[in-house]
């Protein structure tokens, strides 16, 4: 026994001494909407994937590694900055215009690894930008966060198929990727040119530590796989039923219905073929590790950025794909290799990681001390890597997927956590049937069955611990939209370090720190931040916003040079108001009172929605500010934040392009049924005010007769003026009345200039003679004066 411990450790410290003090180089490589189940190491037996399943015997499989987020976005966010999605803020894939890049402040993996001594290189799907080919306002490439090399990256919108050389999508003018020519030959494959580039910078790369990022479009649809393979797979086992019977590839290709393979749902060619054009990377990256010596001293990571499509493949065992929070949607398979750390080979891992763990993980198997000025909310899970029985450091694990509609993919809004066994679903439509689903991942790994009801102990202590989690990280759910559908976004801001817009019209009331919008200190009622040129008229507009010592927020919206509709928000109501113009009534009218204690220092989310001659500003489905007038329709040019006094503070400007939503006529229902829902007490005099404005706007619309008097009150008043100017006039009119004359008198009045020059010259002599009699009052001055 004596002899076989001695052996095994001197095997281990012989089998350390060629990485003595030497950094591991890291590759991770990434697939795009890569299923749980589509490897052969994963008991896939129609995909072929030999050098994966040679990694999963060389290394460690994990059967409950899951994403952050159920779609592409929000994993690479996580991935890169060792945080939550919530706490980032990118909660759903990035739209091609989108303004809301992943912040420059962030200190990435990238640029930590690379302050310690890493080369460090991106090839392929970036997608935590907008872009400006499509009008985003701002674009952040990887070499903003860390990386001294990129090649393959997409310049616009992914998705689309064209996966051969030049990579033009059909009719479009402009390739959608950066890679400026051929270097494959022929028709040159993305996924073939991709692993080139990564090989290649090994290569280069081999004298020193490496962080190598090779992150695939594959097998994201629309699928698009190499002919031949394509051809190999379709022999070997007849395409599936096709879940579409019409996309661009099949009109292109001359097949439809259920002969467009593009789309079957099982044995699908094209999905196979795109996985193992990926594999053969894995080999081949394998294969120059070998040959430079570094195949020992190198963590091979790969993974999936979330589950697969259900329209071209299954999950099972596991229920649903992506943009859900089931287990297919958000369990990915994940293997690592990494001799010389001692990770274990042909070991299977059951413990429950995910992938913001990886920032802490790979920094702790690098000897790097983090940053503590960057939060993580990951965990290393380096000693579960070398010991796979030993539990990650952390209680549970959590997901935040709010949608203002349902997924394209079937995804709807919803919030998740997994504690032990236990997995709780939270769904944020209030109109769901259940808003909660409890399953036992350990008896039910394919969520059949739903014990929510059977266990409300669990599902309490559950959801109050996924509570406590949102308010803890800033986790926030806004309220779905009622009279409206979103469509594109017009605009965006985030007030991101670096990504400010120029539109923002910022007087020194105002400033940005730390990412957020705030009204500062410098004393100033009433203080306006404009944003010009908004252009928009039916949309969705919502912001976050807290009090930090104003009483009163507004958001003033209307045509050019004036104001048409504003949401006032005070420490305990808001309201809206909508004021006039030719064919409205004359003084503003007071619209939709609803009740609501906002604290200092709390954020809260308000959605505004107008639709035609209507607008509802609501914090939830229950606290509802209603409008319906004529001024409503009107384009809004004018956009602002106006705050009474210091200090209050805003985030993530948002609006969107709206169509009618489907519900619209059930919702205004509901709508109207919370009017006076949340009364505010008032004052008998605050009534007869409100009450007079309101009846008087309402009977200058629809009473031709009091119309008439007030017609007659305002020709009589602009008599009155005219004609007793002096008795009548405003204070304003009289001051410039005085400012003109006086300006007159300095041009035309001898007498009145040397009167004015007499004056300054006796106010000069009488400080001078101040000066004299005590020089303090000099230094005082020079230090008043110096800037």
């Amino acid at each position: 026994m004596k002899f076989h411990l001695l052996f095994f450790v001197l095997s281990v410290c012989l089998f350390q001494i060629p990485t003595k003090g030497k950094k591991p180089n890291i590759i991770f490589i990434l697939a795009d909407d890569l299923g749980w189940a589509e490897l052969g190491c994963y008991g896939n037996t129609f995909n072929e994937t030999p050098h994966l399943d040679r990694m999963a015997k060389e290394g460690l499989r994990f059967t409950n590694a899951y994403a952050a987020a159920p779609v592409c976005s929000p994993y690479r966010a996580a991935l890169l900055t060792g945080q939550h999605p919530a706490r980032i803020g990118i909660l759903d894939y990035l739209r091609p215009n989108s303004s809301n890049a992943l912040p420059v402040s962030q200190l990435t993996l990238p640029k930590i690894l690379r302050e310690n001594g890493y080369a460090t290189g991106m090839v392929g799907k970036w997608h935590l930008t907008g872009y400006k080919y499509q009008d985003a306002q701002f674009e952040v490439r990887p070499s903003d966060h860390g990386f001294d090399w990129n090649i393959g990256s997409e310049i616009k919108g992914v998705g689309n198929g064209a996966n051969f050389w030049p990579y033009v999508f059909r009719t479009q003018p402009i390739s959608w990727i950066d890679l400026p020519k051929n270097r494959l030959g022929g028709k040159e494959y993305l996924t073939d040119r991709l692993n080139l580039e990564a090989v290649d910078f090994v290569e280069r790369n081999q004298d020193k530590p490496f962080f190598l990022y090779l992150s695939h479009y594959a097998p994201h649809t629309i699928l698009n796989g190499r002919p031949a393979l394509v051809e190999k797979y379709r022999k070997k086992h007849p395409p599936g039923k096709a879940s579409r019977t019409k996309c661009y590839l099949c009109d292109d290709a001359s097949v439809s219905g259920e002969n467009c393979e593009y789309w079957a749902q099982d044995h699908n060619p094209h999905l196979a073929a795109m996985l193992e054009s990926i594999d053969d990377g894995v080999g081949q990256l394998m294969k120059k590790l070998g040959s430079l010596g570094l195949l020992e001293n190198t963590i091979f990571i790969f993974s999936s950025d979330n589950g697969g499509e259900t329209n071209v493949t299954s999950n099972e065992p596991l229920r649903g794909g992506k943009s859900q929070l089931y287990e297919g949607g958000i369990r990915v398979p994940l293997i690592i290799r990494w001799p010389a750390g001692l990770v274990p080979s042909g070991k299977i891992c059951s413990q429950p990681v995910v992938n913001h763990d990886f920032y802490p993980t790979l920094l702790d198997a690098a000897g790097i001390k983090p940053n503590p000025a960057q939060k993580f909310d990951g965990v290393s899970t380096l000693a579960t890597w070398q010991n796979p029985s030993t539990q990650p450091n952390r209680d549970s694990l959590y997901w935040h997927y709010p949608l203002d509609k349902p997924h394209f993919l079937g995804g709807v809004s919803a919030g998740a956590i997994r504690k032990g066994c236990w997995k709780l679903i939270e769904y944020f439509n209030p109109k769901s049937p259940n808003q909660f689903e409890l399953f036992n991942l350990e008896k039910d790994p394919s969520e059949k069955k739903n014990l929510a009801d059977a266990r409300k102990n669990i599902v309490k202590d559950l959801y109050d611990t996924l509570t406590g989690w949102r308010n803890r990280i800033g986790a926030k759910i806004p309220s779905r939209p009622m009279l409206s559908e979103t469509r594109n976004l017009v605009w965006g801001e985030h007030f991101s370090e670096g990504q400010i817009s120029p539109h923002w019209s910022f007087q020194k009331e105002w400033d940005v720190k730390h990412g957020i919008l705030r009204r500062n200190q410098v004393k100033l009622e009433n203080a306006r931040l404009i944003y010009t040129n908004p252009n928009f008229k039916d949309a969705l507009v919502r912001f976050e916003f807290r009090f930090e010592g104003a009483n009163e927020i507004r958001l003033v919206t209307g045509p050019d040079g004036g104001y048409n509709t504003v949401i006032h928000i005070r420490k305990d109501h808001f309201f809206i108001k909508t004021t006039h113009d030719q064919a409205s009534p004359p003084y503003p009218l007071r619209h939709g009172e609803c009740a609501y204690d906002f604290k200092d220092g709390e954020w809260y989310v308000m959605t505004l929605e107008f639709l035609d001659d209507q607008v509802i500003a609501h914090l939830d489905h229950h606290h509802i500010a209603f409008a319906k007038h004529p001024i409503i329709r009107q384009e809004r040019t004018y956009f602002a934040f106006q705050v009474d006094q210091a200090g209050a503070s805003f985030d993530n400007v948002q609006i969107f392009q709206v169509g009618r939503h489907p519900e619209m006529d059930e919702n205004l229902s509901h709508i109207l049924s919370c009017i006076g829902k949340f009364p505010l007490q008032k004052t008998p005099k605050e009534e007869y005010r409100i009450l007079k404005q309101n009846l008087h706007a309402q009977l200058h619309m629809t009473d031709p007769a009091y119309r008439a008097l007030v017609e007659k009150v305002n020709l009589l008043e602009n008599e009155k003026i005219k004609r007793f100017p002096e008795v009548f006039s405003s204070s304003r009119e009289l001051s410039q009345k005085r400012q003109d004359l006086r300006e007159k008198l300095l041009r035309e009045d001898p007498l009145f200039q040397k009167l004015m020059k007499d004056r300054r010259a006796a106010h000069s002599a009488s400080l001078d003679y101040l000066h004299k009699k005590d020089k303090r009052i000099t230094k005082l001055k020079k230090i008043l004066n110096s800037p």
